[in-house]
């Protein structure tokens, strides 16, 4: 390897031939030296972004937010693939010192709890997609330091260690790594690097087919693929769109079956399949056994079952004989990289399986759907493409759990609205049956949609008339569902009628009773957390959320009281009292 002085000129060169032609220095910055730093800088940390979520140099390009009032923070991605926010900073020279690494960590910070006003305007551009993150169930942030030093100094590296520990107390949400120019250099390297995975394999129960494609499928080894894996590591998955990703619900019943019952592995798993430039049966072969030499062989689609044995091998010590798992092995020769892509991708579309899928199996689904066609409203609990779901006479699940939640007055169902939406249709997950449950109506679910509809819609509108990026504008954003859970609390009466069309006074009272409501949490809100955490943070949090809700409802009860207590003339439109089997709700 060169010494470090070479490093940083093959780096800078890099950096300047890939990013030059989309980056340039801020106006305000006249002098030529100090505008290619900046460049270089700005440069590094699109790399950086581009190695570790495997994107574009354009789409690393938009990722960077380096600039005056940058908060410590150069660049910003959401890879969806890996399920990780990385967060970049970058310096074009030494390992940061203690001082730009405290801003760093300070911004990481500001960013997980969404205080989003302390970033410059070019995060604006990157918002939407940080928000869409830190929604997502299971995220991780990654904090990663650039440079062209060595490493981070020690007081460095345990200001980062100790905001690991305070953000990682009941999950893992936070890592972080540090990679100077050594590391940087590995990287550029390792884009000339190709190692292909040439091995022989065997097959048992095998058959093949010939045309169109020459291909064989039959069932390998669990134990094999252990011993692959360990040899080959993440070059097993080259043409794959990722590699294993941990701990995950399906990856955990993939490990637990090969622990507790490793012969049913293949009965309860999808299978493998693996692009080739070449299979050729070994002499011997048989129809119940033979060996395979296999050529640049890829797996593009199980990674997650590999890399699960992989898992199993570590924490049982081995892998049982008795496992197998079906692997279909296709050959596109040599040149053929556009088949290659097409298997890659098809094969990791054509089955993705959720929560949601499952919902199918309810019988109550398919009841609402029955009884929501007489009312000439098409309800789609299956995946499908035939029909618009943005028509105003369909209703997806998804359009339903969040209204069901939203409306159903209990605190912990706005927080996971907010959270992990996914558990709201997983039938699996507690909140499932409190949503579709068998006394749920076709007309009462079509009732609390229409509601919703209409109050995020208005509430939508009241963050547009907000100033951008202010606390008032954020709150709207945040706190839909936190907000109509509460109106459900208050106004049980108007949500609860059999009629499925709002009428023109519904929505006058809704319109009017959500709106005032918004105002008292709000108002509530910022005297409670005094601006100390972002409502993002807030409304996702349950016990921020419970203690918030019991302080407005109070607010509202007293505001009702003496309401009541005032001279009859005095009182608004009967309507709006608060019924009090609403406000009783527990939470």
């Amino acid at each position: 390897m060169p010494d470090n002085d070479a490093l940083k000129i093959q780096i800078k060169e890099a950096l300047k031939a890939r990013y030059f032609s989309m980056i340039q220095a801020p106006a305000t910055i006249t002098e030529a030296e100090q505008q290619e730093k900046n460049r270089l800088s700005r440069s590094l940390a699109a790399f950086a972004i581009q190695k570790l979520a495997n994107v574009a140099p354009a789409q690393a390009v938009f990722a960077v937010v380096d600039g005056y009032d940058d908060n410590g923070i150069d660049a910003i991605h959401f890879d969806h693939v890996q399920n990780r926010l990385f967060v970049v900073q970058s310096k074009i020279g030494d390992a940061p010192d203690q001082g730009e690494n405290r801003k760093f960590c300070g911004g990481i910070k500001d960013l997980i709890e969404g205080r989003y006003e302390r970033f410059n305007a070019d995060f604006a551009r990157v918002q939407p997609e940080v928000e869409d993150a830190l929604d997502t169930a299971g995220l991780v942030v990654v904090g990663f330091q650039a440079h062209l030093g060595t490493s981070l100094g020690p007081h460095a590296i345990s200001d980062l260690d100790a905001l690991k520990v305070e953000l990682n107390q009941f999950s893992t949400r936070f890592e972080w790594k540090d990679s100077g120019a050594a590391a940087v250099h590995l990287w550029l390297t390792a884009e000339h690097l190709v190692a292909p995975v040439n091995i022989d394999m065997t097959l048992r129960s095998w058959h093949g087919v010939d045309a169109p494609r020459r291909s064989f499928y039959g069932l390998v080894s669990a134990a094999e693929l252990a011993v692959l894996y360990k040899d080959h590591g993440t070059g097993l998955f080259e043409k794959n769109i990722r590699h294993f990703l941990g701990s995950q619900p399906v990856n955990d019943a993939i490990i637990a079956t090969l622990i507790d019952k490793p012969s049913e592995l293949f009965y309860l798993n999808n299978g493998l399949t693996a692009i080739c430039t070449s299979i050729v049966p070994k002499p011997g072969a048989t129809q119940a056994q033979g060996i395979f030499a296999l050529k640049a062989l890829s797996i593009v689609n199980g990674a997650q079952t590999v890399g699960a044995i992989d898992k199993s091998a570590t924490t049982s010590g081995a892998v049982s004989n008795e496992a197998y798992v079906l692997i279909t092995l296709i050959e596109i020769g040599e040149a053929d990289g556009a088949l290659g892509q097409s298997i890659t991708q098809a094969r990791n579309t054509q089955n993705a399986v959720s929560g949601i899928d499952f919902a199918a199996l309810d019988p109550n689904q398919e009841r609402l759907r029955r009884e929501l066609i007489l009312s000439g409203i098409t309800y789609l609990y299956r995946p499908t493409g035939q029909v618009d779901p943005d028509n105003a006479n369909v209703i997806t699940i998804q359009q339903a759990a969040l209204a069901l939640a939203s409306l159903k007055g209990r605190t912990e169902l706005a927080v996971i609205a907010k959270k992990e939406q996914g558990q709201l249709y997983d039938r699996n997950a507690p909140y499932y049956a409190l949503l579709f449950s068998d006394s749920l109506s076709g007309i009462a679910l079509a009732r609390r949609v229409a509601v919703f509809k209409y109050l995020a819609e208005i509430l939508r509108g009241s963050e547009r008339a907000e100033t951008a990026q202010s606390r008032r504008m954020m709150f709207y954003r945040h706190a839909v569902f936190f907000i109509l859970h509460v109106v459900a609390r208050r106004h049980r009466d108007i949500i609860d009628r059999s009629e499925i069309v709002l009428t023109t006074e519904d929505q006058a009272s809704l319109s009017r009773n959500t709106l005032e409501i918004a105002e008292t949490i709000y108002t509530r809100a910022e005297a409670i957390f005094d601006q100390t955490q972002g409502y993002l943070a807030i409304f996702r949090n349950l016990n921020s959320a419970q203690t918030l809700g019991r302080d407005v409802m109070a607010q509202l009860s007293q505001a009702s009281g003496a309401a009541s207590a005032a001279p009859a003339q005095t009182v608004a439109v009967p309507n709006e009292a608060a019924s009090p089997a609403a406000e009783g709700q527990t939470e």
